[in-house]
């Protein structure tokens, strides 16, 4: 009989769950960019006591794993090394999707990293279907990057607080043909992208031609061991003219004086945008990558 118990997660188990992260990015990707802050900004989006879970054996937490139904509803689960063959994967699929039935879903998405085989097998095996691939790039800056170079007719400015509305409106007009994209209210986008502790006012961009924004662009200045280019976009009608590289050379310098050297962002690995295609061209590359997986839900 088995031993394991899945019960949500608590804030005590924080330190647990970071070192169970940390030994599986290890076992697959040789190191580990996670940290106790990252698991803190997760919570505070996911509260453990709702969207969390921890499986425990004898006493020890062995597995870990959160739902997100604000959106297109979505599980993650995360199993130590040390425990791989056990069931513990199958464990945490079944039960974060009983989760989500509960809730009202009608279809989940899981994602994993491309290198672990088993749990891409695990979830084909689970009735899953591969949808898309994501990439996780970077940069190491040696020498200060070269200036934006803005084309005629726009105006870059740090993003003023009254016009943060305004900001959202254009992001999700700029992201309504991307894969997935599920358009927010502004308190849903603003919980999100401005009221955790990543939040840096400084590094938010906004491009304005005719006084509207067309394009725009915010960071962090930690996440997952690298700063981070968090969103880059473009309304639909101005792409091709090179904000969005203005906007990354824009951002980065604004890395290197805040002494960061080390910048990452996320992309679709198949986006028609050709996003991946620039990130490689002003010299960035793949770190990892991520498989997303989708299912009907009964």
């Amino acid at each position: 009989m088995s031993s394991f118990r899945v019960r949500h997660a608590a804030p005590e188990d924080a330190q647990a769950v970071v070192d169970l992260v940390r030994r599986l990015d290890e076992a697959l990707l040789g190191t580990s960019d996670f940290t106790a802050a990252d698991l803190d900004e997760e919570w505070r989006r996911q509260p453990p006591e709702r969207d969390a879970w921890v499986v425990e054996d004898g006493g020890s937490i062995v597995g870990y794993g959160t739902v997100d139904d604000r959106s297109d509803p979505r599980a993650d689960g995360y199993v130590h090394p040390d425990h791989f063959g056990r069931g513990i994967g199958a464990l945490l699929v079944r039960s974060l999707e009983h989760e989500l039935v509960q809730r009202g879903a009608r279809s989940v998405r899981n994602a994993t990293l491309l290198s672990d085989e088993p749990a891409c097998r695990l979830l084909r095996a689970q009735g899953y279907v591969e949808v898309r691939r994501f990439w996780n790039m970077r940069i190491e800056l040696t020498h200060e990057p070269a200036a934006p170079v803005w084309p005629d007719g726009v105006d870059v400015e740090t993003l003023a607080p009254a016009d943060v509305e305004e900001f959202h409106d254009a992001y999700e007009d700029a992201f309504a043909d991307h894969w997935g994209h599920v358009r927010r209210t502004f308190e849903e986008w603003r919980r999100d992208h401005l009221d955790g502790a990543e939040y840096a006012p400084e590094l938010w961009r906004a491009v304005r031609a005719d006084d509207v924004i067309v394009a725009g662009a915010f960071g962090a200045w930690e996440r997952y061991g690298a700063a981070d280019v968090s969103r880059l976009f473009t309304r639909r009608e101005w792409r091709r003219r090179g904000l969005g590289e203005a906007l990354l050379y824009e951002l980065f310098g604004a890395f290197w004086r805040g002494g960061k050297r080390v910048i990452g962002l996320g992309v679709d690995a198949t986006s028609d945008t050709g996003a991946d295609r620039l990130y490689r061209r002003v010299g960035m590359h793949v770190h990892w990558g991520a498989v997303v997986f989708e299912k009907a839900l009964a």
